[in-house]
């Protein structure tokens, strides 16, 4: 877009985002939206070190529960599966963000030369849904195993424990409620145009930043259905703290 005006040196935008316009602009401001700069796509030392750590501990623990999980006998098997079934979501976010600190490594010292390529690349739309994913499939299992328990303490003797089928058609329609929730914002380009290339971890951590009026009521929706799981889940675990 600013290619033609060679000479340009400086330049100053309302937000950070559009500096990836003017790749060739040497100093270009605001310099920073608190999670890219102008150099690095994670900004801060601190993101750096602990992407790696996060991810690391993430992914090693959630494989080394699911291996046991796996091989070792247990006496609720359904109880283990949901259990791997929420390994298997945290371990998608372990993923996302080793990919998020290889991309880092990769455009380190010159990011805003690639930032507007790679957030509207297929790889950053694909990294942002296994966040959306992972994030939203862990959040409902959460709450379905939360008001199972709730249910076993508080009625015991109303409560039906469910049979494997009943487990595994609900864990799947988690799943499948879960790639709906991730996958709909590529799915619909012109309603949400580019939903998960909002900044440079192709998360959309911002509604006020969605590009469309869809993709912020979008937002909204799936921020007002984590607060909604969360508030369950505390409700669920007030009577024992109480008790």
């Amino acid at each position: 877009m600013f290619e033609p005006l060679k000479n340009l040196t400086h330049i100053y935008f309302k937000k950070f985002q559009y500096c990836g316009y003017a790749p060739h602009v040497r100093s270009c401001k605001p310099n920073t939206d608190g999670i890219s700069s102008f150099e690095n796509l994670l900004a801060n030392v601190v993101l750096r070190v602990f992407v790696w750590v996060v991810s690391a501990v993430t992914c090693i623990g959630n494989i080394f529960v699911i291996c046991m999980r796996s091989y070792i006998r247990s006496e609720n098997k359904l109880h283990a599966m949901s259990i791997i079934s929420l390994c298997c979501a945290d371990c998608l976010m372990g993923v996302y963000l080793f990919i998020i600190g290889a991309f880092d490594l990769r455009y380190r010292g010159e990011y805003n030369r690639h930032a507007q390529i790679w957030m509207d690349s297929v790889q950053c739309q694909i990294v942002g849904s296994l966040a959306m994913l992972s994030t939203e499939v862990s959040v409902l299992l959460l709450t379905y195993l939360t008001l199972e328990k709730y249910i076993c303490i508080v009625y015991p003797f109303r409560y039906l424990t469910p049979r494997k089928c009943q487990t595994v058609s609900t864990l799947v329609a988690i799943w499948i409620l879960g790639f709906v929730i991730a996958f709909i914002p590529l799915a619909s380009k012109d309603f949400f145009k580019n939903f998960y290339g909002s900044n440079g971890v192709c998360f959309p951590l911002h509604s006020e930043h969605s590009e469309t009026w869809e993709s912020q009521v979008y937002s909204v929706v799936i921020f007002l259905g984590e607060y909604i799981s969360a508030f369950l889940q505390h409700s669920c675990y007030v009577p024992f703290r109480n008790s």
